[in-house]
């Protein structure tokens, strides 16, 4: 696995996130602002969400504007063995990815027949039905109320922190080995020409469900850990709305590339934060803010790298390989 990160161009990569890691890792030790490590830490979650919704559909090109399902299993998923079991953090967290990667196969397999709107369409439907259920079942799942009480993940500010960077660089690192080798050139190739992928002897169908559930595995981690630094899950978790914020931190930093939702969930979290200050006009200019980037750099904020990004690897260079063969 490091040996891929290390390799030519992405040991580039390697080093300028470990530079921003490391300030990732000072900083309960620069600061005792613990709404700044709040902040911060939501802002990791948050880059697992955009990473994970970009390993599949930022690579394959199907829109997915349902991933707030895997958030919200994830989630009800954690309050039931935290409060009611007493499972212990690190085993919720690995029964959320399994549970949540075995919903995404059994998704993947139903849907990634379709293209185009029929897939984008099919995973709002089960995000939705997944919302009004949660409000149904309130004898199970506390109805519009949730459930809460969900434990800490440590006993401390500063151990949950850590808890959550340590996750996320881990699914960082695994995303970056998983799309900068052989699986992102099928990835890369399915989103152009599907049919040639095929031809070729690969087995699409099969790939894409195995991307999908591991998406919905990743988010499911991210969900967790979400449940745990609110303590508490509600019908919320599967809200459109999350879905869309999602997307739109994946596609504001750059599809296709996982290091540009990094980027972009980590700006947009703070950027949301720091404009609460101007109270009622807050999303009115984060509206704007948002507008405007997306404005100047469609293709991704990563994207202003340009060549040199390609050169260290802070872009992928996939598309480059598939057009010279």
């Amino acid at each position: 696995m490091f040996g891929t990160l290390f390799a030519h161009k992405n040991k580039y990569t390697f080093v300028l996130f470990a530079l921003l890691f490391l300030i990732f890792i000072l900083m309960p030790l620069l600061t005792n602002n613990l709404f700044l490590l709040s902040v911060l830490m939501t802002a990791y979650i948050y880059i697992i969400f955009a990473m994970s919704w970009d390993v599949f559909s930022g690579y394959v090109h199907l829109m997915n504007f349902g991933q707030a399902l895997f958030v919200g299993l994830a989630g009800y998923l954690t309050a039931f063995l935290d409060k009611f079991y007493g499972v212990p953090p690190i085993l919720v967290l690995l029964s959320s990815a399994i549970f949540c990667g075995l919903i995404g196969v059994s998704v993947g397999f139903l849907t990634l027949r379709h293209r185009g709107p029929y897939f984008a369409m099919i995973t709002i439907a089960f995000a939705a039905v997944a919302h009004e259920s949660s409000i149904m079942f309130s004898k199970v799942t506390g109805g519009e109320e949730g459930i809460p009480g969900i434990s800490s993940l440590t006993n401390s500010t500063t151990g949950d922190y850590y808890f959550i960077l340590i996750t996320m660089a881990i699914i960082f690192l695994f995303f970056l080995w998983f799309t900068r080798g052989r699986y992102g050139l099928i990835l890369k190739g399915i989103s152009q020409n599907e049919d040639a992928v095929l031809a070729s002897g690969i087995n699409t169908p099969l790939i894409k469900t195995i991307t999908f559930a591991l998406s919905g595995a990743l988010c499911g981690i991210g969900g967790s850990l979400y449940a745990y630094s609110i303590m508490q899950v509600g019908p919320t978790s599967f809200s459109q709305s999350l879905s869309t914020t999602i997307l739109i931190m994946a596609i504001v930093g750059g599809m296709g590339t996982i290091t540009g939702p990094f980027v972009g969930a980590l700006i947009l979290v703070i950027l949301n934060e720091q404009l609460r200050t101007i109270g009622e006009y807050r999303l009115l200019l984060y509206t704007v803010l948002l507008v405007a980037i997306i404005f100047l750099a469609p293709k991704g904020i990563v994207s202003y790298a340009g060549p040199l990004g390609k050169k260290i690897g802070l872009l992928p260079r996939q598309q480059d390989e598939l057009s010279n063969k």
